[in-house]
């Protein structure tokens, strides 16, 4: 006697492998489907055709890695790093200069000539070597000045100032009166490169280049850009994109890239149009106590000055390292030639003779000179300061001050009016206390003595046995994960983390004390690769090739510090060398074989991570591909995208509060190579690198809003969207030149699957359209659903094994084209649904909004491994409420 079986509900349970079919004692297995090609499974319960991918711009320049970066400005905007290069894709296109007649007079610096020196106390402006040469000094500012004269048809247009600064900080401005900011501001720009937009709107505008640090800065270039695409030198070849070794994070306008095998970068937006690319360089560590046994002498105080060692020591690859020196005694020497100004200071402690110290004035000058003294205000910095003495005239002379056991600090200053002219050497010399001094490397004389830049003042020139080196150069190796946690920016080399200083991610000071003490710890992996991937989520997680590092702070609400910082194994799957991704306090990774998916998530009822297999229930999900990479949209529902070696992805939507994990495939004409998911306002930017038709194309994910079948409708793929001037009859798509593409027109398909395009030279001609019509050009694709075996809800149990049948089917669909929807046993007996909607005959094409109808035959025949299919094409709208089948079983 035939039995009815129980109807499926949803649509959400998504992809499982046949081995998973028989798993009757799993709910979610009753909604799951044996293939879900091109059909997305929502988190509400239903199933849609996925929407199609829209070309942005090509690409087609060598490997590509799109970088991930949300703004809520409204454009879409993307860095897209290639060999050696980045371009930045704003909305539609890359962005781009236009021609202007706006030039710089000697922007090369082959010459002074054209530019002014407007620097203050002794700082100076000038060119040497090819090189802007800024010098600036504790006591004056180094400025550049030019006078820029803009064509009446070219200021209200957008500029590019292109800068290359070879030893920063610099600091940029435009205004329209010298000295001034009001077009452009651009500070603190360090060695790399810059394009900075303007728009001048004015006929004369004032450019000036400058430098506040006490020691040369230099510029290589400073000119207008010309026509064409903005391209920003990177360090990053093609094989390094290919390899995967890029990390970055992205915090407020500045996207920190490690690789492992450069020094840091920063991507910097300062506008939509102006993007730059530079050293991520710090003044304060992290140091590390050096294990050689060498002595090291500065020649000098400030500035640039030689380091010199006392046997060969230095190699090239060194260049860029930091040097502290810890000295005893302390000398000063400032020349003030304008007041206001205030002089280092020197620390006094100690008693009786041990608090005497030298001090004196020498020069040509007129006016008074006040010698100043401050307490320690318990910080180890100086308190409010007063005057201990003045002096109107040369000196040289002795001071030792009472205060025996008291922590003391003295300095020179010149207030307001008290320089009549001239200028006044300064010198304070202590024989007592110790202080430390900080360099970094900018070349290599010889194994013996280093040219460096001075960032914190030498006090001695005697030579010393005690200095720290920083963690990080080519010599030492460099950072390969970066996270933003808690606060503070986390870099991590090899078995080695290294935590900034709370809210200042450029500071890694160790006199900073407490909780706010910078963080230099180790994960104690057991491995030699090191750290591969950082994610702060509930915990900092770190991720190597053996295991899942999960590192906690004493109690669960406190923030991890210096002296609390206890790494403990989450899990030991292993990590694939390939960027984590974030996912509420979950995080997703690639095992170490490239094709497995692992979530690290709290385990509940207890304060620590566990890791849980994305794939037990299709372990063969990627066809034996590795993963390449991922990416994680949020909106409209949570979908992590995994793109494959062969050029599939692979999508979860992901919903585990819901229950909701659920497969499903992408597929495309073409191989897609790389993903990433921008957030912004409404549904996320879910963008990617794809080859398609020879080349390689940036496109993005179109909207679900843009794909029900209205009048513009996006289900195609690699889409161009038109909207038609008046009779305009030819669509220019260059990008599918030669390739068959559906045509949709102001809510009706033109060309569908059964009668498509082919595209010559470039272009598709259609009847004359309207003006304002809106017209999508792109390439087809199919939707395809099978049922699992049907094997549940059985009267007298399991239909497994039993001789059954689909009968009929009862389905639920939401602005669909229903008759151009096909239902059947297999994909080779398939056949249209209906023909029509509530007794009246379907017009060709026609959406319905809403299909509710008595249930259909379905041909089948009686067989154990009975099973439903359904297919959807694109460019028309297809989504599934819910099934009803009803199986009979004969057994």
């Amino acid at each position: 006697m035939a039995k009815v079986n129980a109807p499926v509900y949803s649509l959400n349970g998504g992809e499982v492998g046949e081995e998973a079919l028989a798993r009757l004692d799993l709910e979610r297995l009753q909604f799951a489907g044996a293939l879900y090609s091109n059909m997305m499974p929502r988190v509400i319960g239903s199933m849609t055709l996925c929407p199609g991918m829209e070309h942005i711009a090509d690409i087609n320049i060598d490997e590509v890695l799109p970088l991930e970066y949300s703004y809520s400005g409204g454009s879409n905007l993307v860095p897209v790093l290639s060999n050696l290069e980045m371009r930045i894709i704003r909305d539609n296109g890359f962005v781009s200069r236009v021609a202007v007649a706006t030039a710089i007079t000697n922007g090369d610096f082959a010459s002074f000539t054209g530019w002014t020196n407007a620097s203050t106390g002794t700082a100076t402006a000038g060119v040497s070597g090819g090189n802007l040469v800024l010098t600036g000094a504790f006591l004056g500012r180094a400025v550049a000045r030019q006078t820029l004269t803009v064509a009446g048809g070219d200021q209200a247009k957008e500029h590019g100032l292109r800068i290359t600064v070879v030893r920063g900080p610099v600091n940029v401005r435009i205004g329209a009166a010298a000295g001034g900011s009001s077009i452009l501001t651009a500070l603190a720009l360090d060695d790399g490169e810059h394009s900075l937009a303007f728009t001048p709107n004015a006929g004369t505008i004032y450019l000036e280049i400058s430098n506040d640090k006490p020691r040369p800065a230099l510029v290589d270039r400073c000119v207008i850009e010309g026509s064409g695409v903005v391209v920003i030198p990177t360090p990053w070849t093609a094989a390094d994109l290919a390899a995967n070794i890029i990390r970055y994070e992205q915090h407020k306008d500045v996207i920190y890239v490690a690789s492992g095998v450069y020094q840091q970068r920063m991507i910097q937006r300062r506008s939509d149009t102006g993007w730059g690319v530079q050293r991520y360089k710090v003044e304060d560590g992290p140091f590390v106590a050096s294990d050689v046994i060498t002595a090291l002498q500065p020649d000098g105080y400030v500035g640039v000055i030689n380091l010199l060692a006392d046997r060969d020591y230095f190699d090239s690859r060194m260049i860029g390292r930091l040097y502290r020196l810890f000295q005893s005694g302390q000398a000063i020497f400032d020349t003030f030639a304008a007041a206001p100004a205030e002089g280092a200071y020197i620390r006094v402690s100690g008693v009786g003779g041990s608090r005497t110290f030298n001090f004196a004035l020498t020069g040509t000058w007129v006016g008074k000179v006040r010698l100043q003294v401050a307490t320690d205000d318990g910080s180890g910095s100086p308190g409010a300061w007063s005057d201990v003495n003045s002096f109107t005239s040369n000196v040289s002379s002795t001071y030792t001050d009472g205060d025996n056991n008291v922590i003391k600090y003295f300095r020179w200053v010149i207030v307001p009016g008290e320089l009549t002219s001239g200028s006044v050497d300064t010198s304070l010399i202590y024989g007592g206390g110790s202080q430390t001094g900080v360099a970094r490397i900018v070349s290599i004389t010889n194994a013996q003595s280093a040219v460096v830049e001075v960032l914190s003042r030498f006090y001695s020139l005697g030579s010393t046995f005690e200095w720290d080196q920083s963690s990080w150069s080519d010599y030492d190796g460099w950072p390969s994960a970066i996270e933003n946690f808690g606060g503070r920016l986390y870099w991590a080399r090899e078995d080695m983390i290294n935590g900034s200083v709370p809210d200042q991610y450029k500071s890694f000071d160790d006199a900073v004390e407490g909780d706010s003490a910078p963080i230099a710890r180790s994960t104690g992996a057991s491995t030699d690769r090191g750290v591969l991937w950082l994610l702060g989520l509930q915990r900092l997680l770190a991720g190597t090739d053996v295991s899942e590092i999960s590192i906690k702070s004493s109690s669960f609400d406190e923030p991890l510090t210096a002296s609390n910082w206890f790494p403990v194994e989450a899990s030991t799957r292993g990590c694939k060398n390939l960027r984590a991704v974030k996912c509420d306090s979950d995080g997703i990774f690639v095992q170490s074989s490239g094709i497995g998916a692992f979530a690290l998530a709290p385990i509940q009822g207890s304060l620590d991570y566990g890791s849980t297999d994305l794939m037990a229930m299709h372990e063969e999900i990627c066809d034996g591909f590795e993963i390449v990479d991922l990416a994680v949209q949020r909106r409209p529902d949570t979908i992590i995208w995994f793109i494959l070696s062969n050029g599939e992805a692979r999508a979860l939507t992901y919903e585990p509060a819901e229950k909701v994990v659920s497969w499903w495939r992408r597929t495309t004409q073409g191989q897609i190579k790389r993903v990433i998911a921008n957030r912004g306002g409404g549904e996320d930017n879910v963008c990617f690198a794809v080859n398609r038709n020879g080349a390689m194309r940036f496109e993005k994910l179109a909207s679900l809003r843009d794909c029900r079948g209205g009048l513009v409708n996006c289900l195609a793929d690699g889409f161009t969207r038109f909207t038609a001037t008046a009779a305009q009859t030819t669509f220019s798509v260059p990008h599918l030149d030669g390739m068959d593409v559906t045509v949709w027109a102001n809510g009706v398909a033109l060309y569908d699957q059964d009668d498509l395009y082919t595209v010559a030279g470039g272009n598709v001609v259609l009847p004359a359209q309207s003006a304002g019509v809106s017209v999508v050009i792109g390439l087809p694709y199919n939707g395809d659903y099978q049922s699992t075996k049907l094997a549940y809800g059985a009267q007298g149990g399991t239909a497994l094994f039993q001789p059954k049948k689909l009968s009929q089917l009862g389905i639920y669909l939401l602005d669909t084209a229903i008759g151009k929807v096909r239902a059947g046993k297999d994909f080779d007996s398939l056949r249209q649904i209906t023909e029509t909607n509530k007794g009246k005959p379907l017009q060709d094409g026609e959406v319905i909004a809403a299909y509710d109808a008595d249930m259909m035959p379905v041909s089948s025949d009686w067989n154990t491994d009975s099973r439903l299919c359904l297919r959807a094409q694109a460019p028309y709208p297809f989504t599934a409420g819910a099934l009803v089948l009803d199986v009979k079983t004969n057994g």
